[in-house]
């Protein structure tokens, strides 16, 4: 079943930075990470906001067992909507800039497209673009309602944003909103340097067994900040949950019955190496 959106927003926010000058040889880009655990009493539901530090963009928001999944309206928060105890990370970036940079900001959007309700069984599959000039750091889901079976089938970073297949896993149609985290790719500061974002996805493909967890990571010099996966059509396996882990990893965790299959997993790094230019 493929039914596109037929509304779309777009919202963008942007921080400033002021003057705390990177030391001589310090690398511009600077990864910063929140995470929090959340306990959920049975029966209850908990949301919780984590918010990025002063002067950095929030990239990304996954959690463990969280049902929802939601960009802030800003650019360093993001809310999680919990039905059991889990936990919850946020990726962050912001920029350590040389003494002689001033006047710049880093801008992150957010797309959403909503999700028209799903039939039990069945799958609709939606793309969620990034406006020009930015690029894909991270997505979220949020599921209406109670008792929701929405489950993500395949999302897969593309050069403009995200291609999403949402499957409806439950008893009865289920609703709700995919989002799409963007990061502007250049900056140009007011004293006239140039800085550019620099992006990679790392594609892999991972044998699964029953209840099983695969785990990735970007190389030394990057910092991971969003996983993508695509699972194999007519097959019972389904993706539990997906988080990123310390500064540079990232893991999957599936269930299945019978035998073991492939499926497709993806990691979004960002250089940490970039710096300003003239």
């Amino acid at each position: 079943m493929n039914r596109r959106g037929l509304t779309r927003s777009i919202a963008c926010a942007a921080v400033l930075l002021v003057a705390l000058p990177a030391a001589a040889g310090a690398k511009v880009v600077e990864p910063v990470w929140v995470t929090k655990q959340v306990d959920v009493a049975a029966g209850q539901t908990e949301s919780v906001t984590l918010k990025c530090p002063a002067r950095a963009v929030a990239l990304n928001g996954t959690a463990a067992h969280a049902s929802s999944s939601i960009p802030g309206a800003d650019a360093r928060r993001w809310t999680f909507r919990f039905e059991r105890s889990g936990s919850a990370v946020l990726r962050c970036v912001r920029l350590r800039l040389p003494h002689n940079v001033n006047g710049i900001s880093i801008i992150v959007g957010t797309t959403f497209e909503p999700v028209f309700e799903v039939p039990a069984g069945f799958t609709q599959t939606i793309d969620v673009k990034c406006p020009t000039g930015e690029v894909p750091t991270g997505w979220g889901l949020e599921r209406s309602g109670t008792a929701n079976g929405l489950s993500i089938a395949a999302a897969v970073p593309t050069a403009k944003g995200w291609s999403f297949a949402v499957e409806n896993t439950g008893m009865t149609g289920a609703a709700g909103s995919l989002s799409a985290r963007c990061l502007e790719r250049k900056q140009r500061a007011g004293s006239g340097q140039r800085h550019t974002f620099a992006t990679r996805v790392a594609s892999f493909t991972e044998q699964i067994d029953d209840h099983a967890t695969a785990r990735r990571s970007c190389r030394s010099n990057e910092y991971s900040v969003a996983t993508g996966v695509s699972l194999p059509a007519a097959d019972d396996i389904v993706l539990i949950g997906t988080g990123l882990t310390g500064q540079r990893g990232a893991e999957w965790t599936f269930s299945r019955s019978g035998a073991a299959t492939s499926v497709q997993t993806s990691l979004i790094c960002l250089a940490r190496t970039t710096g300003f230019h003239r």
